[in-house]
């Protein structure tokens, strides 16, 4: 078992219209010190899972059935108390948007006091903020600043510096580079990936951008319409995508084209929850698409090192 496993997840939201499933059996496992990216189009259900996760769903979302294992521990089956201990120590979350997380009312150095999970004197906590701003490249004067004095990479370090505070051995980070220029979205990277290593993090990686994982995850799992699809080793993936789906997304990486060619794009419109075709939900836009495609929903089939979801399989 790795440190973390997601086993048959499903997740709901309560609609005037009845249930709505989201999430439609998500597996997943990331081991020890890895770098797992979770990849596809916005909407597709990638947030929801880092949620689940951490057992932070919006109000009207619940758990239908499933396990997450952290650790050996079974945390669907935890109380709220019991989560809570969990939550922050054992699991770190950097969110999107750090302008809509942050509170305008507190200094950036008291929300990250207030993150820390050990009762110690207030002396101690305010030494343990200054030292991960020294780890993320803020100054001490930073601790006094309120969040709309702070531009968006420094937002972000707050952030950052939130989610590591207790030393979690899982990080989540949801577009932790969104709405950042491509310079502090580089900066924020980098950082990243020297806090990942130094404390030997297990890290499921969010973003609709493929390019930016294949730089920086081990492995890529593709989610469509609240499935996974395809999981792989990165440079597999890249080098030969199995499902339709992630051929896709890789023919449409620009660096594939030389200036002034034409870049492909995936036909058809983005999967509605509320109108899920019969069979593969993809089946509407894939190319190779046959009789059953529109009938039967294709199960996960291991193809070497690689987990796909397809009949073409």
């Amino acid at each position: 078992m790795g440190l973390l496993e997601i086993k048959n997840l499903r997740v709901c939201f309560d609609t005037i219209e009845g249930e709505l499933e989201v999430l439609r059996g998500i597996n997943l496992n990331i081991k020890k010190g890895e770098i797992v990216g979770l990849v596809g189009e916005s909407g597709c259900g990638k947030t929801l899972t880092a949620l689940s996760i951490i057992r932070l769903l919006p109000k009207t979302a619940f758990i239908k059935s499933g396990e997450i294992y952290l650790e050996g521990t079974e945390l669907v089956k935890l109380s709220k108390r019991e989560m809570e201990n969990i939550r922050g120590k054992k699991i770190g979350m950097i969110f999107q948007e750090p302008s809509s997380y942050l509170n305008p009312l507190y200094t950036a150095g008291n929300q990250v006091e207030e993150a820390i999970k050990e009762d110690l004197p207030k002396i101690e906590k305010r030494k343990r903020v200054f030292e991960i701003f020294e780890e993320v490249g803020l100054n001490r004067s930073d601790y006094f600043k309120y969040p709309h004095q702070l531009s968006g990479g420094m937002q972000q370090r707050v952030m950052i510096s939130m989610a590591l505070i207790n030393r979690p051995v899982l990080l989540l980070a949801d577009e932790p580079t969104t709405a950042l220029d491509v310079t502090t979205e580089a900066q924020i990277i980098n950082l990243l990936r020297k806090l990942i290593e130094k404390y030997m993090l297990s890290v499921l990686f969010i973003t609709h951008d493929i390019s930016l994982a294949k730089s920086f995850v081990d492995r890529i799992a593709v989610m469509y319409a609240g499935q996974i699809v395809e999981i792989g080793d990165s440079k597999e993936i890249f080098e030969d995508p199995l499902h339709p789906y992630t051929k896709g997304l890789v023919m449409c990486l620009p660096e594939r084209y030389k200036r002034g060619e034409r870049i492909r794009t995936i036909g058809g419109n983005v999967a509605d929850f509320k109108n899920l075709p019969n069979g593969c939900a993809f089946h509407p836009r894939c190319p190779l698409k046959r009789k059953i495609c529109e009938i039967e929903d294709p199960e996960e089939k291991r193809i070497g090192n690689r987990i796909v979801r397809c009949h073409e399989y």
